[in-house]
């Protein structure tokens, strides 16, 4: 070789630009050993980095490098193995040269410091210029592989940056094919980064996930966050809204100094990554937290040799801040279930762990714990600031911060929330810390309504309720008022510290008897007095709870639905308060109820009849009229009608006398109240009857139901009934079924001479007309038929017996009412005539009502018929001679009627004028004044 003459620089360079774009390496490699002089180790490098192609395999050029850059010397070189073509000219070689444009080792695109030297350069720039054009990850870790222990700039980036994405793309998931490039995977942002190495681990669904998701953060993130410090082109940005496939993430830019310093490092990108995947997918963080034992978990494989330790205070740091991301977990979860519940229970126990804490008990339902450790320091850090999900991975968050404080109250939530799941409420974790901490009484007060709504009717064992009751028990105040605890304006801590014991206690009763556990409810509040709940309000709640099932009630039968349940709710409880009033009120109440469903009734527009409608009524008397008004021939059942009246009354929802001058309001008695109902109802009744032209029932009530009021027991106006038989009076039937007009005008003026005795002074003008009308009507009637009597005797008369006639027909005798013959003995006698009687009865000064002895009655009739009565009615009369005895010495009927009326009459008048006393001796006399000499 020495016998050649030495070539000159630039043949040298084009030579060994020839032998690398050939890729022949050996000869490469024995060229540049033995012209090192002129040969470079950075112009070797940079030749190599601008022609040897990519698709090369670096094991091939791995040698040269290592001897170029170690400076090993080579074998001899043989003289034919040199291709110089010394026909080319110096001056085309020199031309030549300065067109290569040979590449710089170091790539453009980053920024080296000067302490990195040319090797590792030029292995950086020629992986990535491989990764460009072939995409083959294999290739670069062949290259870059044997010279990791000589540059640490080279190890911080082959496991931050090639060892991760050869993981993800050939190990992991080597069935998706490559994913990013070098250039892509080292411009990515540090969530973004964190995104993409385990977006697969998070979309998937399948049950492998939950192992690989800590595998990942293990191999992929762990190494990725490799000398992060270090890595100036990998800066986050803390304002930076942050998106992805798997979940979003924004930092808040209001933060203080040390929090932008904790938000700006990757670790903290990872732990609100987690936080966000537990949104919607708490089992797979849970799994994460458990498999994975943060930042100092960290998987290099086989290039852990080298690896730095990262300082321990800042290690402990770090994994303080990944275990708040746990806890975080726990108040951010939206959902609470079973499932929920245990995962957040496992995050308590892996962050005691992780943080060596005193670990929570197991969830129970039988024996919740108690809150003693916690100091009231403690909950005075607590703020409901500190709930906002951009708060909870703040460093001085009390909440997540993990320490044994904040475990405690993390595990009575939990606790909490799990006895609530199994009463049927579902709260979660956060909810239950914003209700209980900082909620207020009316809140909590609303939520444990809502708690026992749910519970009612969920069983019946007694069990159960016990416990249940323990539990609610539990929850007010965690049990701190057995350990002392008190906190501020309350006296305990809980979910709901804020309602009153004594609040608690009613509507757990409230909730035993709408679920109809009357024995419990009976076991835990009557049975050892004094109990939770006072006598007084026992009662009081017992019966709120029977009105309410009874104005929910849809139908008024008392065996069936919400009536049914408010009889029982009475019935069960009411031993206990034998001598309670509102007990007996609530009886009658479903009395009347029960007897009102048995007619059918509808309020106005068609709308049925409820329970509930009774209460509210004003006036609920006014109902028995509608049940008149919509129910025929309901009248006929008036003892019915009063016993529902009575029970009204009875229920104390009559409390006046509506027209009454004597009494105000709320002064009634229950015998004045009663007395009124009955009054009233008859009247229903009376008017009722005439609307169905039924006058013989409303004649029957007037005259046995309405009398005139006793001044002993009830001073006052009957404004009703003397109303109600003046109607009947008034009222002209329209067919007589049966009866004659005669005896409807009888039975007509004995109703009007009722309402004489039962009305006021100011009415009888008013009465005394329509009784003026009836005897107008019935002294027409009368002579009207005593004419017919005496044309049908005088042609009896002129009939000689056995004669005969032109008329041959036979001679029908006219139908008549033997009664009515002494309706004729004397002319009817005029209204005027009777008050003329009354009058005699009350002064000395009266017209006599009895005719003078010397006055005879005109047209007089004697007909066989009036005689065979006179025979009937006269004593010792043998012969049925009308002649035989004289007409002053007998009574007639009609002074008997006359002798009626006007007692009657006189007694209404002077019981009005208040001279009762001098009434009945008048009135004697006036009896014996129409009686016969």
């Amino acid at each position: 070789m020495e016998a050649l003459e030495a070539p000159k620089a630039a043949h040298l360079i084009l030579e060994a630009v020839q032998l690398t774009l050939d890729a022949a390496i050996e000869p490469l490699h024995q060229l540049t050993t033995r012209h090192a002089g002129l040969l470079k180790l950075e112009l070797i490098l940079r030749i190599l980095l601008t022609f040897l192609p990519e698709s090369t395999d670096p094991s091939l050029y791995v040698a040269f490098l290592n001897d170029v850059f170690l400076k090993s010397p080579s074998s001899k070189i043989a003289d034919e193995t040199l291709s110089y073509q010394p026909e080319i000219s110096d001056n085309d070689a020199i031309r030549r040269v300065r067109k290569l444009h040979l590449l710089p080792l170091a790539d453009p695109q980053y920024v080296y410091e000067d302490s990195v030297d040319p090797i590792t350069l030029f292995l950086l720039h020629k992986a990535y210029r491989i990764d460009a054009e072939t995409g083959s990850l294999p290739f670069v870790l062949r290259l870059v592989q044997p010279f990791l222990s000589h540059s640490e700039h080279l190890r911080i980036w082959a496991i931050s940056t090639l060892l991760p994405l050869l993981r993800l793309d050939y190990e992991y998931y080597p069935y998706n094919g490559p994913t990013y490039s070098l250039e892509a995977f080292e411009a990515l942002a540090g969530n973004k980064a964190i995104e993409s190495l385990l977006s697969e681990a998070a979309q998937s669904s399948n049950g492998e996930t939950k192992s690989k998701l800590g595998r990942d953060l293990r191999g992929l993130v762990g190494p990725w966050m490799y000398g992060a410090s270090k890595r100036k082109r990998r800066k986050i940005d803390p304002g930076t809204v942050k998106t992805g496939s798997a979940v979003q993430v924004r930092v808040d830019p209001g933060r203080d100094t040390d929090e932008v310093a904790q938000t700006s490092s990757d670790w903290a990108q990872v732990n609100e990554w987690l936080l966000e995947l537990s949104l919607p997918n708490l089992p797979l963080a849970v799994e994460a937290l458990i498999q994975w034992d943060g930042p100092r978990d960290v998987d290099y494989g086989q290039w852990d040799k080298g690896v730095q330790p990262v300082e321990e205070a800042a290690q402990q740091t770090i994994t303080a801040r990944y275990a708040q991301a746990g806890l975080a977990m726990v108040y951010a979860a939206n959902v609470c279930s079973a499932s929920t519940l245990k995962d957040s229970h496992q995050i308590l126990h892996r962050v005691a762990k992780l943080m060596d804490l005193q670990a929570p008990p197991p969830l129970t339902l039988q024996h919740p714990s108690e809150n003693a450790e916690i100091t009231l320091e403690f909950f005075d850090t607590l703020s409901r600031t500190h709930l906002l999900h951009n708060s909870l991975l703040r460093a001085r968050n009390p909440f997540t911060s993990p320490t044994n404080f904040s475990i405690q109250l993390s595990y009575l939530l939990l606790e909490s929330s799990c006895i609530l799941e199994s009463l049927g409420s579902s709260l979660s974790c956060k909810t239950l810390a914003e209700q209980s901490l900082f909620g207020s009484e009316a809140n909590q007060a609303a939520e444990l309504r809502k708690l026992l709504y749910r519970l009612q009717g969920k069983t019946k064992d007694q069990q159960k309720w016990n416990l249940a009751i323990y539990q609610i028990r539990w929850l007010r105040d965690w049990n701190s008022e057995k350990t002392g605890l008190e906190h501020g304006p309350i006296s305990s801590l809980g979910v709901f510290c804020r309602v009153k014991k004594t609040d608690l206690e009613n509507e757990l009763l409230k909730a035993l008897l709408h679920s109809g556990c009357y024995s419990i409810a009976t076991e835990v509040y009557f049975k050892n007095p004094p109990g939770p709940i006072s006598s007084g309000n026992l009662e009081k709640i017992v019966l709120s709870v029977a009105l309410a099932c009874y104005d929910g009630a849809g139908n008024g039968n008392r065996t069936r639905g919400g009536l049914l349940k408010a009889s029982e709710i009475v019935m069960a409880f009411c031993d206990y308060f034998l001598k309670s009033e509102r007990f007996n009120e609530v009886l009658a109440l479903l009395s009347a109820t029960h007897a009102m469903s048995f007619y059918s009734l509808a309020l106005q527009h068609g709308v049925p009849f409820q329970p509930v409608n009774i209460r509210a009524h004003k006036d609920p008397i006014s109902l028995v009229g509608k049940i008149l008004d919509q129910n025929t021939h309901s009248y006929t059942k008036l003892d019915d009608l009063l016993e529902i009246g009575q029970n009204l009354a009875s229920a104390g929802l009559i409390h006046s006398i509506p027209n009454h001058a004597s009494i105000s309001v709320g002064e009634a008695t229950p015998d004045q109240l009663h007395l009124y109902v009955q009054r009233r109802i008859t009247a229903m009744a009376i008017e009722a009857a005439l609307a169905e032209e039924d006058f013989d029932t409303a004649y029957s009530y007037v005259i046995n139901r309405l009398s005139p009021p006793d001044s002993s027991k009830f001073e006052t106006d009957d404004d009703i009934s003397w109303r109600a038989a003046y109607q009947a009076g008034c009222h002209r039937p329209a067919s007589q079924n049966g009866s004659s007009a005669l005896r409807r005008l009888e039975q007509r003026m004995e109703v009007l001479s009722q309402a004489l005795l039962l009305a006021p002074s100011s009415a009888l003008s008013e009465i005394l007309m329509v009784w003026r009308q009836c005897e107008e009507d019935m002294a027409s009637l009368i002579s009207q038929e005593a004419e017919e009597e005496h044309k049908w005797d005088d042609r009896g008369d002129r009939r000689v017996p056995g004669g005969f006639s032109g008329d041959s027909s036979p001679m029908i005798q006219k139908a008549r009412e033997p009664s009515r013959g002494a309706l004729n003995e004397e002319a009817p006698m005029g209204l005027f005539d009777v008050a003329r009687g009354a009058a005699a009865a009350l002064s000395k000064n009266a017209f006599p009502l009895r005719r003078p002895q010397n006055s005879q009655p005109a047209n007089r009739l004697k007909t066989s018929h009036e005689r065979s009565l006179s025979a009937a009615n006269t004593a010792g009369s043998e012969s049925g001679n009308p002649t035989a005895m004289d007409p002053e010495d007998r009574l007639r009927k009609r002074d008997m009627v006359r002798n009626m009326v006007t007692g009657g009459l006189a007694s209404g008048i002077g019981w009005v004028i208040g001279e009762s006393k001098f009434l009945h001796s008048k009135l004697d006399l006036t009896m014996l004044q129409v009686l016969p000499r």
